[in-house]
């Protein structure tokens, strides 16, 4: 897999404060394009939704997919579900908290921006155990951003490395075999799935 690098402009090194403007800069850019595009790539991802299984196994404790609705978490319980991560930023989230908690399923919530970035190594981490802690339970854990392509990809391909014991890429192919619409940003498998797997297997 080709991971891309990240090239100074003018083949110069920026300065600390330069680099900080242009990722802000480029995180509020982000984040007004996904809040426009949120309703109809969600439209979208519901039309496509009633052809293809929203809820898809991978083992038998983790479940990848789409941002359910309120109506899904009688499903999930009744799927064994015991633990949800929610990787979506505020407006994005479609079931509260408490309505989880009102199944009987612990609820997880990393908010990250859609498109071009990942969760941090410390959230990451955090979900990792999260969902060890159910399966070692025997509870199922369900991963999802908005269309279960990118954000929550990046956290199943985390658990697959440091508890299947999987390489990167072959915890990318295992998922796509079974999940053919998964794409993952460059950005996310440089930034955040490579350092995943040194620093939960150094720790």
């Amino acid at each position: 897999m080709k991971i891309e690098e990240i090239e100074d402009v003018d083949g110069e090194r920026d300065d600390g404060q330069n680099l900080t403007v242009r990722v802000d800069a480029k995180r509020v850019l982000v984040g007004a394009g996904a809040r426009i595009l949120f309703y109809p790539t969600l439209l979208y991802n519901v039309c496509r939704n009633k052809i293809q299984a929203e809820f898809r196994w991978w083992d038998e404790f983790l479940l990848l997919g789409a941002v359910p609705f309120p109506k899904d978490v009688l499903r999930l319980k009744q799927l064994g579900v015991g633990g949800v991560i929610t990787l979506n930023e505020p407006y994005e989230t479609l079931v509260p908290t408490a309505l989880y908690h009102a199944h009987g399923i612990d609820h997880l919530m990393i908010p990250t921006r859609d498109y071009l970035f990942a969760p941090s190594h410390g959230d990451i981490r955090q979900a990792v155990e999260f969902i060890n802690r159910n399966a070692s339970s025997g509870r199922t854990t369900y991963v999802h951003c908005k269309a279960g392509r990118g954000r929550s990809t990046t956290i199943v391909l985390c658990y697959l490395v440091e508890y299947k014991h999987m390489t990167p890429a072959a915890a990318l192919e295992y998922v796509r075999s079974r999940r053919p619409r998964v794409l993952l940003h460059p950005s996310q498998w440089k930034v955040s799935l490579l350092p995943c797997f040194i620093s939960l297997t150094l720790f």
